[in-house]
C-alpha cells in the first residue's frame, strides 16, 4: 500500500489546520499591516480575519510576485490590446477550453481526460510514473489565468477555484517524510515545482469573482505545507534542490505574512548560491551532461532572478553564471530550433527556446541572444516583466553571433556550424563528465544535422522507467561513439545517484576560416585488465563534410564496434565499397564512407529513436575491427540532397623525419567529390594521451598534462608544419 491508498488515514496524513488555528498560529499578526487580522481575531470573527487578510494580498500594498493581484486589470487590458492574435494567447485560450472539459495535457504530446468535475491525482497514467507526476506539478495551470486575462471568462477561474479545491482536500500532506521517496503528489520535487508554479494563477485570478475566499485561504494553508515539507525534504544535490529552494523563496516572497517566512527566505538565498555552484561549471554548463537539465536550471534561475529585480532585491552573485548559461544555450541550439538530444533531452518546443533567448537578450541587452529569440517580445514573458517590456524589447536589434563553433571544456560540449542559418550543416558533440543520473554513456558521441534535418541523430531520452528500453538508450552502443569489448563507457547503477561518466580530456579545438576542429580522449575503458583509451579527431571540412578519426590505445587484442545512428527510415549499404546512406525522398541524407574497409566489418542493425514518448525503430551502421595493440578507425560523413554524390576515398603517403608513416601516426587521405578535391593530413604522433592518467588511474594535475609536439610532414606533394593539413586541390 502507498499514499494512494493510506492518504486519508490520519495515521499517515495530517488534514490542514482550521482557519482560526492557521490566523492565529502560523501568521505574524505583530508584522505592519496585519493590524485588521489581529482586530478581527481579538473579536472572534474568524471569517472577518481571514478577509482582512485576502484584501491585504489583493491591494497590492506589499510587492510579493512579479506582478501584483491589483495590477491585473492593467496586465488584462495589455493583453487584449497587444497580444489577442498571438499564437500562445490562442494557444492559452485553446488549453483552457481543454482544461474546463477536464482534458490535461501531460507531456510527450500525451493528453489524459477525466469525468468532468473528478480528477484522479494518484492515479498511474499510461506506461509511467512522469504522467502522474507531470499532472500534479500544474505547468498547464497558467493558460487558465492567461485565457482569463484575454477574456474575462470566469469558467477559467471557476475551474482553477474547483480543481484546486479538489487537488488540496484530496491530497493531503504525509506526516514527516513517510511517502518522500515514492511518486506521489508528495513526490518532494513535485511539491518544490508547485511553489513556483502555482503563484501566478493564484495572483492573476485572485480578484475573481469564481475564485472563493474559502479556496483561496485553503491554497494558503496549503502553501504553508508546501514549505514546511520543501524545506524538510529538498534534495542536497543536482538540478531538484534549485527547483526546490527557488519554489522555497517564491513562497516566503508571495507570503511574507507567514512567521516562516523570513526564516525560509535567508535560508533559500543563503543556501542557493552555493547548489547553483556545484550545479554549473565555470564554462557555464551545467553538470548533468543533459542540455534539457542545463535549460531547467537556467529557467529556475532566470525566473528567479527576475522575481528579485522586480521586488528590488540584489541578485549579483547570479548574473556572471545566467549569462554564461544563456551563451551555451545559445550554441546549442540547432539549426532546427532544438537542442541537441545528448543525455536526457526530448525534443523541447522550439517556441520555448525562442522564448528563453528573448528573455536573454531582454536581461542582458543582447543581440545575438534576440537573433535566436523574437522580434516582438512573447506573450508568455508579459507575465515575468511586465507591460513596460516589450516597448524596450522592440527597440533592441537582433544581430546574429559572430562565432559559429564553441568549445566548453568542463561542461564537454563542442559545437561546429556552417553559419547561424536555418539550414546549416551543423554538429554538436559530447566530450566531457556527465554527473547523476540524466547523464547517458555517450562521452566523444555527436550528432549532425544539414538543412534543418538530422544526419546522425541521438538515441533520445527514454521514459524513467529501469527496463529495456531505458537501458538501451542510455548505453553507449545507443549513440555515435565506440564500444569496446562489449561494455559501456561507464557502469551505472539504478539510481539518479549513479557514478559520474568517462573521465574525458579535450585537446585541441579550433575553428579557421576553412575548417573546425577537435580532438579528445576518454577514459572510461582503462578500468579493463588492459586499459583502452578511445580519442576522436573530428574535422568540418566547411562547407562539406565530417572526417571522424577513432584512435584506440591498447597492448592486447579488443574488439571495437563503431556505431552511427541514422534517422528513422530507410538506408542503403553497399559494403563492397564501405559506403552507407539514407534515402529519404525529399532530401536531407547523409553517406557514410570508410577508406579501406573490410566488407565484413560493416552492418546494418536496427535501434531504437525514442521521440515525444514513443519508441521507434531506426537503422544504426555498425562497424567491428578486432585489433591487438594500436589502432584506428576513418569516416567520411557526407550531407547531401537527394541526388547520391560521388564520393572517392585515396590514401596519400605521408614522410616526416626521412620515414614514411603508417595510418596509426598519420592519417593521411584524398577525398574527391562533386567539383572538389581536398587532401588531408591529421598526425597523431604529437601527443602521449595516456599521459593524462597518473601511476593510480587518476587525471593528473593541469599542470602536468602532456604538451604536444608539431613535426613537419610532407604529403600529396606538399610540406606543412602542424598536425592539422589541409589544402583544396579544386
Amino acid at each position: 500500500m502507498g499514499y494512494k491508498d493510506l492518504r486519508h488515514d490520519p495515521h499517515y496524513t495530517q488534514p490542514l489546520p482550521s482557519d482560526e488555528s492557521f490566523l492565529r498560529e502560523e501568521l505574524d499578526l505583530d508584522r505592519p499591516g496585519m493590524e485588521g487580522v489581529r482586530e478581527s481575531l481579538n473579536a472572534g470573527d474568524i471569517d472577518g480575519a481571514r478577509d482582512v487578510y485576502l484584501a491585504l494580498i489583493a491591494s497590492g500594498a506589499t510587492k510579493r510576485y512579479y506582478f501584483e493581484a491589483a495590477d491585473m486589470p492593467e496586465l488584462a487590458s495589455y493583453s487584449r490590446k497587444r497580444y489577442a492574435d498571438d499564437p500562445e494567447a490562442v494557444l492559452a485560450l485553446e488549453e483552457s477550453e481543454l482544461l474546463i472539459k477536464s482534458n490535461f495535457p501531460l507531456f510527450k504530446g500525451r493528453r489524459i481526460t477525466f469525468p468532468e468535475g473528478t480528477y484522479d491525482w494518484n492515479g498511474w497514467l499510461f506506461d509511467s510514473s512522469q504522467y502522474q507526476l507531470h499532472l500534479t506539478r500544474f505547468g498547464y495551470l497558467k493558460h487558465l489565468s492567461r485565457a482569463y486575462a484575454l477574456t474575462g471568462n470566469e469558467a477559467y477561474a471557476r475551474c482553477f477555484n474547483d480543481m484546486m479545491k479538489h487537488f488540496i482536500l484530496d491530497n493531503p500532506m504525509p506526516k514527516d517524510g513517510t511517502f518522500r521517496v515514492e511518486h506521489c503528489t508528495w513526490d518532494p520535487l513535485s511539491v518544490g515545482v508547485r511553489l513556483f508554479v502555482l503563484p501566478e494563477p493564484f495572483m492573476a485570478l485572485f480578484g475573481s469573482p469564481s475564485f472563493e475566499p474559502e479556496v483561496k485561504m485553503l491554497m494558503i494553508k496549503s502553501f504553508h505545507q508546501h514549505g514546511v515539507y520543501t524545506r524538510n525534504y529538498h534534495a542536497s544535490h543536482g538540478n531538484h534542490v534549485c527547483m526546490q529552494l527557488r519554489g522555497l523563496i517564491t513562497l516566503s516572497l508571495l507570503l511574507p505574512e507567514l512567521k516562516d517566512s523570513r526564516d525560509w527566505l535567508a535560508y533559500g538565498m543563503k543556501e542557493l548560491p552555493g547548489y547553483i555552484r556545484q550545479n554549473v561549471y565555470e564554462d557555464g554548463v551545467q553538470f548533468e551532461a543533459s542540455p534539457n537539465y542545463h535549460q531547467i536550471v537556467m529557467r529556475d534561475l532566470y525566473e528567479l532572478v527576475a522575481l528579485l529585480q522586480k521586488l528590488g532585491i540584489p541578485a549579483i552573485e547570479y548574473d556572471r553564471t545566467l549569462e554564461k548559461m544563456f551563451d551555451v544555450l545559445m550554441h546549442l541550439m540547432t539549426p532546427d530550433g532544438q537542442l541537441p538530444r545528448f543525455g536526457d533531452t526530448d525534443v523541447l518546443s522550439s517556441h520555448d527556446l525562442r522564448a528563453v533567448m528573448s528573455l536573454g537578450a531582454y536581461m542582458y541587452n543582447r543581440p545575438d541572444f534576440k537573433y535566436l529569440g523574437y522580434e516582438e517580445l512573447p506573450f508568455s514573458l508579459l507575465w515575468r516583466v511586465g507591460p513596460d517590456a516589450p516597448e524596450s524589447y522592440g527597440k533592441l536589434e537582433a544581430r546574429s553571433p559572430q562565432a559559429t563553433a564553441a568549445c566548453f571544456p568542463i561542461g564537454g560540449y563542442l559545437i561546429s556550424r556552417q553559419d547561424w542559418s536555418g539550414d546549416a550543416l551543423y554538429m554538436a558533440a559530447r566530450a566531457g563528465v556527465g554527473v547523476a543520473g540524466h547523464a547517458h554513456a555517450d562521452t566523444l558521441s555527436f550528432i549532425a544535422l544539414a538543412g534543418g534535418r538530422e544526419l546522425l541523430v541521438d538515441s533520445g531520452i527514454g521514459l524513467f522507467e529501469w527496463n529495456k528500453e531505458r537501458k538501451y538508450v542510455l548505453s553507449t552502443r545507443a549513440h555515435n561513439t565506440v564500444v569496446v569489448d562489449g561494455g559501456d563507457q561507464h557502469v551505472r547503477s539504478a539510481h539518479w545517484n549513479t557514478p559520474q561518466t568517462a573521465p574525458c580530456r579535450i585537446w585541441d579545438f579550433r575553428s579557421t576560416e576553412r575548417y573546425d576542429y577537435w580532438f579528445a580522449s576518454h577514459y572510461g575503458y582503462t578500468r579493463y585488465d588492459d586499459p583502452v583509451i578511445h580519442s576522436r579527431k573530428v574535422l568540418f571540412v566547411k562547407n562539406r563534410y565530417w572526417l571522424i578519426v577513432d584512435l584506440f590505445e591498447a597492448r592486447e587484442q579488443h574488439v571495437y564496434e563503431q556505431y552511427f545512428h541514422l534517422p528513422p527510415g530507410a538506408a542503403t549499404a553497399d559494403f563492397g565499397r564501405g559506403r552507407v546512406r539514407t534515402d529519404r525522398e525529399d532530401g536531407g541524407n547523409v553517406l557514410l564512407a570508410y577508406p579501406e574497409l573490410d566488407s565484413a566489418q560493416l552492418a546494418l542493425e536496427s535501434g531504437l529513436y525514442f521521440l515525444q514518448g514513443q519508441y521507434h525503430a531506426k537503422p544504426v551502421v555498425k562497424r567491428t575491427l578486432k585489433a591487438t595493440g594500436r589502432a584506428v578507425m576513418e569516416t567520411v560523413v557526407l550531407p547531401y540532397g537527394t541526388k547520391t554524390p560521388s564520393l572517392e576515398l585515396s590514401r596519400l603517403s605521408a614522410v616526416s623525419e626521412g620515414a614514411e608513416l603508417d595510418r596509426l601516426d598519420a592519417a593521411a587521405l584524398r577525398i574527391a567529390g562533386d567539383g572538389w578535391t581536398d587532401d588531408i593530413c591529421l598526425d597523431h604522433r604529437g601527443l602521449r594521451v595516456a599521459d593524462y592518467l597518473d601511476h593510480t588511474g587518476n587525471p593528473v594535475t593541469e599542470g602536468l598534462l602532456p604538451k604536444p609536439t608539431i613535426r613537419e610532414i610532407e604529403y600529396g606533394g606538399r610540406r606543412g608544419v602542424d598536425d592539422v593539413l589541409l589544402h583544396s586541390l579544386t
